[in-house]
Protein backbone atom coordinates (compact mmCIF):
# COMPACT_ATOMS: atom_id res chain seq x y z
CA UNK A 1 0.00 0.00 0.00
CA UNK A 2 2.90 2.31 0.83
CA UNK A 3 4.27 1.77 -2.69
CA UNK A 4 0.96 2.79 -4.28
CA UNK A 5 0.68 5.89 -2.10
CA UNK A 6 4.20 6.93 -3.17
CA UNK A 7 3.37 6.22 -6.82
CA UNK A 8 0.14 8.23 -6.51
CA UNK A 9 2.08 11.17 -5.07
CA UNK A 10 4.84 11.03 -7.73
CA UNK A 11 2.41 10.69 -10.65
CA UNK A 12 0.24 13.44 -9.17
CA UNK A 13 3.21 15.80 -8.96
CA UNK A 14 4.10 15.11 -12.60
CA UNK A 15 0.58 16.17 -13.63
CA UNK A 16 0.26 19.01 -11.11
CA UNK A 17 1.26 21.82 -13.47
CA UNK A 18 -1.01 20.78 -16.32
CA UNK A 19 -4.20 21.88 -14.54
CA UNK A 20 -3.32 25.58 -14.36
CA UNK A 21 -1.95 25.43 -17.91
CA UNK A 22 -5.23 23.97 -19.17
CA UNK A 23 -7.14 26.58 -17.17
CA UNK A 24 -5.13 29.39 -18.76
CA UNK A 25 -5.98 28.05 -22.24
CA UNK A 26 -9.69 27.79 -21.33
CA UNK A 27 -9.75 31.32 -19.87
CA UNK A 28 -7.97 32.68 -22.95
CA UNK A 29 -10.40 30.93 -25.33
CA UNK A 30 -13.40 32.21 -23.35
CA UNK A 31 -12.01 35.73 -23.42
CA UNK A 32 -11.20 35.65 -27.16
CA UNK A 33 -14.67 34.30 -27.99
CA UNK A 34 -16.33 37.09 -26.00
CA UNK A 35 -17.92 34.76 -23.46
CA UNK A 36 -15.85 36.18 -20.62
CA UNK A 37 -14.40 39.67 -20.35
CA UNK A 38 -12.54 39.47 -17.05
CA UNK A 39 -12.36 37.57 -13.80
CA UNK A 40 -11.51 38.65 -10.29
CA UNK A 41 -8.30 37.75 -8.54
CA UNK A 42 -10.32 35.46 -6.25
CA UNK A 43 -11.83 33.62 -9.25
CA UNK A 44 -8.43 33.27 -10.90
CA UNK A 45 -6.77 32.04 -7.69
CA UNK A 46 -9.54 29.53 -7.00
CA UNK A 47 -9.38 28.31 -10.60
CA UNK A 48 -5.60 27.92 -10.53
CA UNK A 49 -5.53 26.15 -7.17
CA UNK A 50 -8.48 23.85 -7.88
CA UNK A 51 -7.25 22.80 -11.34
CA UNK A 52 -3.79 22.09 -9.94
CA UNK A 53 -5.35 19.83 -7.30
CA UNK A 54 -7.59 18.26 -9.97
CA UNK A 55 -4.59 17.53 -12.21
CA UNK A 56 -2.73 16.08 -9.22
CA UNK A 57 -5.61 13.71 -8.38
CA UNK A 58 -6.15 12.71 -12.01
CA UNK A 59 -2.44 12.05 -12.51
CA UNK A 60 -2.19 10.07 -9.30
CA UNK A 61 -5.36 8.06 -9.93
CA UNK A 62 -3.57 6.18 -12.70
CA UNK A 63 -1.89 4.15 -9.95
CA UNK A 64 -5.16 2.20 -9.57
CA UNK A 65 -4.28 0.29 -12.73
CA UNK A 66 -0.95 -0.77 -11.18
CA UNK A 67 -2.71 -2.72 -8.42
CA UNK A 68 -2.52 -6.18 -9.99
CA UNK A 69 -4.98 -7.92 -7.69
CA UNK A 70 -7.80 -5.59 -8.75
CA UNK A 71 -10.02 -6.93 -11.54
CA UNK A 72 -9.91 -4.58 -14.53
CA UNK A 73 -13.59 -3.65 -14.31
CA UNK A 74 -13.24 -2.75 -10.62
CA UNK A 75 -10.17 -0.64 -11.46
CA UNK A 76 -12.16 1.14 -14.20
CA UNK A 77 -15.04 1.76 -11.77
CA UNK A 78 -12.72 3.10 -9.05
CA UNK A 79 -10.79 5.28 -11.50
CA UNK A 80 -13.99 6.64 -13.05
CA UNK A 81 -15.49 7.36 -9.65
CA UNK A 82 -12.40 9.26 -8.51
CA UNK A 83 -12.40 11.31 -11.70
CA UNK A 84 -16.14 12.00 -11.51
CA UNK A 85 -16.03 13.18 -7.89
CA UNK A 86 -12.94 15.29 -8.59
CA UNK A 87 -14.33 16.94 -11.71
CA UNK A 88 -17.80 17.67 -10.35
CA UNK A 89 -16.34 19.08 -7.13
CA UNK A 90 -14.02 21.45 -8.99
CA UNK A 91 -16.75 22.47 -11.46
CA UNK A 92 -19.23 23.24 -8.68
CA UNK A 93 -16.71 25.05 -6.46
CA UNK A 94 -15.61 27.27 -9.35
CA UNK A 95 -19.15 27.96 -10.51
CA UNK A 96 -18.49 26.37 -13.91
CA UNK A 97 -21.49 24.14 -13.29
CA UNK A 98 -24.63 25.50 -11.67
CA UNK A 99 -25.94 23.83 -8.53
CA UNK A 100 -29.11 21.90 -9.27
CA UNK A 101 -30.46 18.54 -10.30
CA UNK A 102 -30.59 19.20 -14.06
CA UNK A 103 -27.04 20.57 -14.51
CA UNK A 104 -25.55 17.83 -12.34
CA UNK A 105 -27.56 15.16 -14.14
CA UNK A 106 -26.49 16.45 -17.57
CA UNK A 107 -22.86 16.60 -16.42
CA UNK A 108 -23.12 13.07 -15.02
CA UNK A 109 -24.57 11.63 -18.24
CA UNK A 110 -21.97 13.37 -20.41
CA UNK A 111 -19.16 12.29 -18.09
CA UNK A 112 -20.27 8.65 -17.89
CA UNK A 113 -20.82 8.33 -21.65
CA UNK A 114 -17.51 10.05 -22.44
CA UNK A 115 -15.60 8.01 -19.86
CA UNK A 116 -17.08 4.72 -21.06
CA UNK A 117 -16.29 5.53 -24.70
CA UNK A 118 -12.71 6.46 -23.89
CA UNK A 119 -12.20 3.39 -21.68
CA UNK A 120 -13.75 1.11 -24.33
CA UNK A 121 -11.34 2.53 -26.90
CA UNK A 122 -8.36 2.09 -24.56
CA UNK A 123 -9.31 -1.45 -23.52
CA UNK A 124 -9.96 -2.47 -27.14
CA UNK A 125 -6.56 -1.12 -28.18
CA UNK A 126 -4.84 -2.95 -25.32
CA UNK A 127 -6.67 -6.17 -26.16
CA UNK A 128 -5.61 -5.96 -29.82
CA UNK A 129 -1.98 -5.26 -28.92
CA UNK A 130 -1.97 -8.13 -26.44
CA UNK A 131 -3.42 -10.51 -29.03
CA UNK A 132 -0.81 -9.38 -31.57
CA UNK A 133 2.03 -9.86 -29.08
CA UNK A 134 0.72 -13.26 -28.06
CA UNK A 135 0.56 -14.30 -31.71
CA UNK A 136 4.14 -13.14 -32.28
CA UNK A 137 5.32 -15.04 -29.20
CA UNK A 138 3.48 -18.16 -30.33
CA UNK A 139 5.08 -17.95 -33.80
CA UNK A 140 8.51 -17.46 -32.26
CA UNK A 141 7.94 -20.42 -29.94
CA UNK A 142 6.85 -22.57 -32.90
CA UNK A 143 9.95 -21.55 -34.87
CA UNK A 144 12.20 -22.44 -31.94
CA UNK A 145 10.47 -25.83 -31.58
CA UNK A 146 10.84 -26.57 -35.30
CA UNK A 147 14.59 -25.91 -35.14
CA UNK A 148 15.08 -28.51 -32.41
Amino acid sequence: MKKYAGDFFRQGLVSFGFGPLALAVVYLCLQKSGVMQSITADEASLGIFSTAVLAFVIGGAKVIYDIERLPIMLAVLLHGSILYVSYITVYLINGWLKWGVTPVLVFTVVFVVGYLLIMALILTTIKRRTARLNKMLQQKHQQENSLE
